[in-house]
């Protein structure tokens, strides 16, 4: 029994030490733990820095672009009425020319013979009228005989007319305001009806020819604004309206020919030239905020606004999107300012510190127009 006890004693001994140990290690790490959970907390109650941005109004129009053909505003081929050789040609390459300019002048001796011949005949006969006229007014002469020589007198005249007739189709004159293109043939030629002389365009206006689909029939009429750019200079905007709307919509594309007018006053738009024609087809003017700033939940969408140094979250609806900016319908006003920068993680009621504004999305990268900043 005497040997026993130490033996006892010494297990109590040891299982005091060990509970001991174990109770000042757990109370250590409690502490620790304690000290590192409270350091996030610390922290969370500090400022939050973010970057602010206003309400604004943008354009949200909605654009339908289309592909469309250039023609001339008044476009023809000159060539001649009758087979004839040219005796005259009074025009060079891309002349402009006023209307009624004579611009070829064919072979007309005949004509202008029987011109003439026709205009000696009417003054035969109108002499003979005037001295029969004396004679059945003394009755030495009957008045069908009078009678006769006005019939031939009026014979004559359409003798002259038709002359008139026959040299004015071998007068070839420029039947509107235009610029000619190359000249096709050479002083000397037979031409024959068909045979094209030169080419001429009204260009100083250019139509437009493109088509709409017939889903913005009703957005689309004749007064809409148009854009037009080309391959040639991508840079430049043409200005138009549309003119007319085809009376047919093609079953095949379910599509309505379209046409605009677009000034053209350094003639850079060609007759035939491919261009983007962008149409505005309603437009529209909203608030709008970037599309960074929205915080989606579900179905809804959500922004951060600041009110008094501190987040206070708002409820919005969208509409409309472009690069980097959205359309706000309702939950905003504008002028008010929002948090655009900073957002992750942070709380309603959240206190924050507004560190500048934003800047703005990023622009989207061009393959054609490269960094200049890069080497």
């Amino acid at each position: 029994m005497s040997e026993a006890r130490p033996h006892a004693l010494l297990r109590l001994c040891v299982f005091i030490l060990v509970t001991a140990a174990v109770v000042v290690a757990g109370g250590w790490l409690l502490k620790r733990n304690t000290q590192v959970a409270a350091k996030p907390a610390a922290a969370a109650k500090g400022a939050a820095p973010v970057l602010t941005a206003k309400v604004a109004k943008e354009n949200y129009a909605l654009d339908l672009d289309a592909i469309g053909t250039v023609r001339a505003f008044e476009s023809i081929d000159i060539s001649s009425n009758v087979t004839e050789s040219v005796t005259q040609l009074s025009f060079n390459d891309g002349d402009f020319v006023k209307k009624g300019t004579l611009l070829a002048l064919l072979s007309d001796a005949e004509e202008q013979a029987m011109l003439a011949s026709a205009k000696a005949t009417l003054a035969e006969e109108e002499r003979e009228i005037e001295r029969l006229k004396n004679l059945v007014k003394d009755g030495a002469a009957p008045e069908a005989r009078l009678a006769e020589r006005k019939t031939l007198a009026d014979i004559a005249k359409q003798k002259i007319f038709e002359a008139e007739a026959r040299l004015t189709d071998r007068r070839i004159t420029a039947p509107f305001d235009g610029w000619l293109g190359l000249r096709r043939i050479s002083v000397g030629a037979l031409v024959t009806p068909g045979s094209i002389i030169a080419s001429l365009d009204k260009i100083d206006v250019v139509k437009i020819d493109f088509s709409v689909p017939e889903t913005y029939l009703g957005s689309v009429k004749a007064g809409t604004l148009i854009e037009a750019r080309t391959d040639t200079d991508r840079e430049r905007k043409y200005a138009g309206k549309v003119s007319h709307l085809d009376s047919r919509i093609d079953p095949v594309t379910r599509s309505i020919p379209t046409r605009a007018e677009v000034a053209n006053p350094d003639l850079a738009l060609k007759p035939g030239m491919l261009v983007m024609v962008r149409l505005v087809v309603e437009p529209k003017f909203s608030l709008s905020i970037p599309e960074r700033a929205l915080v989606p939940v579900g179905a809804k969408a959500f922004v951060f606004s600041i009110q008094d140094d501190k987040a206070k979250r708002v409820e919005v609806k969208t509409g409309r999107r472009k690069p980097g900016f959205v359309e706000i319908q309702s939950g905003l006003s504008e002028g008010q300012l929002i948090i655009a920068d900073g957002i992750v993680g942070l709380q309603d009621g959240a206190a924050v510190k507004v560190a500048g504004d934003y800047g703005g999305p990023v622009k989207a990268f061009n393959p054609e127009q490269p960094d200049k900043t890069t080497p």
